[in-house]
């Protein structure tokens, strides 16, 4: 028996496999994310996933199959799904999982003196006080949602 990785979904695993071909046996490695893990006990089962020359190709594995010879767990993602099929319209880039221990900290605040010394010159007219100013809305004119008006002449 294999020692098995506690692993969940998210995480990016190699799978070793044993496969047979004619009277020769060779040990093919399988590496992806883990999406989905289904099952209890002995009839427990993997689904891993990874992208191959662009194509998606997506393989379950029997937890505790006898052609699995080795489990390795490359990196932890920290997701909140159980099952991640989502994963399989995104590309390969945005299929990335955080890490967990990458979380954002939070900083320390710290008082600052009261300052009693004069406050500074206010702001000249001529610019915006606040870049994120609310423009005034245009008319609606008929045609699709989002156009442009166009101004006839």
């Amino acid at each position: 028996m294999t020692k098995i990785p506690a692993f969940k979904p998210g995480d990016l695993v190699r799978v070793y496999t044993k496969i047979i071909e004619g009277d020769k046996t060779r040990i093919a490695p399988f590496q992806g994310v883990v999406i989905a893990t289904k099952g209890s006990g002995v009839s427990k089962s993997f689904t891993v996933r990874k992208v191959s020359a662009g194509i998606g190709v997506e393989r379950i594995f029997p937890l505790n199959s006898p052609m699995i010879t080795k489990i390795e767990l490359k990196k932890a993602g920290r997701v909140r799904r159980a099952k991640l099929t989502y994963l399989r319209q995104k590309k390969t880039r945005k299929m990335k999982t955080a890490e967990p221990g990458l979380e954002a900290q939070p900083t320390e605040v710290t008082e600052k003196p009261a300052e009693t010394a004069e406050k500074p010159a206010s702001k000249p007219a001529d610019k915006p006080a606040d870049k994120t100013a609310v423009k005034p809305k245009e008319k609606a004119v008929a045609g699709t949602p989002g156009q442009k008006p166009v101004e006839k002449t």
